[in-house]
């Protein structure tokens, strides 16, 4: 053995480096040839270079300008190649409304991907946990305050926060000159609202100069760099390593989030303190985390950074999605004189004094202010990128042509945006008209049309918050539109259509939002 070791020549730097080339060269030939030949997708239709590497959604996503661009690539691939198309090498998008429900059934057990439990920090939340039973302990917690008859009783406050914050429109923007962005005006009131639903401490947003609110602001910046976190897991790992002022001055877009993310531990400290006070409110006023303290979680489930996380969550859904609809959904009612004049008309009826709001249930009544706000939630999608699913059974899907059979451990996605502007169930898809919910309307299936309303979500993980959507949003347009007339202020389509995926619709690169002069009061 000796002199067979003494015969071993130590490698040169360029013979080392060759063979390590080599090495590479080997490996991804044979990572491609796998791919292509023999991948449990290799039959599922679609582009090669998208089965071959994932680099090609990193692309479209992070270096494409102006970013989240896949969205409008993989549509391109449909085109092409049919209703399911292989968009990486591990996961089939569908893109067929029918099949929605049963991706995303109420009894179908599916994962998410434990890859993007961490892109918003707060990877224990509900939202980002991807066990399933994980998940449904999480979540089951938290569906009891988030139920209609809570949020009925929530809503008063709701009208209240509506009424100061049409007080200080009609002192400071009223046929003065000055413009009010909507954005900043529905961001404001919906922070208020869900921060005064979950926590102890209010904020009062409405009453910030140009009703700006850290929290909104703090979701623009925690959603910009969203796909190169998703792509780049290292990046955020690398940043939690860091000290916060160090992030904050090596990236200040960060120190918005960084700043919300200390005050939703802030808001659990306090609601501990309360629980541990022995501090008892009655429970139509008691918060939702002072409550979530007192229910029968286990003790690690309600640990500071556990709750936190939630918080983060919450909170973030709560505003972003909500005063989303809320801009989209006044830009589309301004901009159409025959909606504005017919929603104004039933308005004025069935609320004849403007200072004395009906409660929520009477304003769930209204036929015409109920179609309005189901175009609008057609229009905002809840989230724009697809939602993709692990699934623990095969997934079987029927194509026209043949039946595709996705295994186990597959990524199998959908999104809301291709289910919202099918012109097989919504013709003119991009035609915003509340007189298609007229009627009770069926979809060409023979399905109620509202079966194809997806912004909420479906299944397990559906949008937790919805009942208290819908009372910002009933509440909100009420108020506003039976007390003020407005007009648009340089404000074109181009500011609320989606434009980039950043998890959330992005309107094009430089539109400054929804824009308004308030030009008088209606009495």
């Amino acid at each position: 053995m000796a002199p067979l070791l003494s015969t071993i020549i130590p490698l040169t730097w360029t013979q080392s480096a060759i063979a390590a080339g080599v090495s590479l060269f080997l490996y991804v030939v044979t990572l491609s040839i796998y791919r292509l030949f023999f991948h449990p997708l290799r039959n599922i239709p679609g582009p090669r270079l998208a089965a071959l590497t994932q680099w090609v959604e990193t692309y479209y996503e992070c270096f494409k300008s102006p970013g989240g661009q896949f969205i409008w690539k993989y549509r391109e691939w449909h085109e092409q190649y049919g209703p399911i198309v292989r968009i990486s090498p591990n996961e089939v998008h569908i893109q067929d409304p029918t099949f929605y429900d049963t991706l995303f059934a109420q009894s179908r057990h599916s994962d998410k991907l434990k890859s993007l439990e961490h892109r918003f920090s707060n990877e224990l939340s509900s939202f980002a946990t991807a066990d399933h039973h994980a998940h449904r302990i999480r979540r089951g917690a938290i569906n009891p305050f988030f139920s209609k008859r809570k949020i009925t009783q929530h809503s008063p406050n709701v009208q209240h926060h509506m009424s100061r914050l049409c007080g200080r429109v009609a002192s400071e923007y009223l046929a003065n000159g000055s413009t009010l962005n909507l954005n900043n005006m529905w961001g404001a009131f919906t922070s208020d609202i869900v921060v005064g639903y979950c926590f102890e401490k209010p904020y009062d947003f409405i009453m910030n100069p140009d009703f700006r609110a850290a929290f909104s602001d703090a979701m623009i910046d925690l959603l910009d760099p969203v796909h190169w976190l998703t792509q780049f897991p290292w990046m955020l790992k690398s940043m939690k390593m860091l000290p916060d002022w160090l992030v904050k001055l090596s990236y200040p877009p960060m120190r918005s989030v960084i700043d919300y993310n200390h005050e939703m531990e802030a808001q659990i400290l306090q609601a501990k303190a309360i629980h541990a006070s022995g501090e008892k409110k009655s429970d139509s006023r008691q918060s939702l985390f002072t409550a979530l303290l007192e229910s029968d979680l286990p003790p690690a489930e309600l640990s500071t950074m556990r709750l936190q996380h939630e918080a983060i969550s919450i909170i973030a859904a709560g505003l972003e999605t909500t005063t989303t609809c809320l801009s989209v959904c006044s830009y589309h009612i301004l901009a159409n004189p025959n909606i504005l004049a017919k929603l104004k008309a039933e308005l004025a009826a069935a609320i004849p004094d403007p200072e004395q709001i009906p409660d929520l249930d009477s304003l769930m009544q209204l036929p015409y202010l109920t179609h309005v706000i189901d175009e609008a939630l057609r229009f905002t999608y809840g989230t724009s990128q697809r939602t993709p699913r692990l699934s623990p059974t095969p997934i079987i899907y029927s194509s026209p042509e043949k039946d595709y059979v996705i295994p186990v451990g597959s990524v199998v996605s959908m999104d809301n945006y291709s289910v919202s502007h099918d012109p097989w169930l919504f013709p003119d898809p991009y035609e915003f008209r509340p007189e298609r919910w007229e009627g009770n309307p069926r979809a060409p299936d023979g399905k109620p049309l509202k079966r194809y309303l997806v912004t909420f979500g479906r299944g397990t993980r559906s949008c937790v918050g919805l009942q208290l959507a819908y009372a910002d949003l009933y509440i909100g347009l009420a108020n506003f539109f039976r007390r003020f007339d407005c007009e648009l202020f340089e404000t074109g389509r181009d500011a609320v259509d989606l434009y980039m995926d950043f998890f959330m619709p992005r309107p094009k690169p430089g539109t400054q939002g929804v824009r308004v002069k308030v030009l008088n009061t209606v009495s």
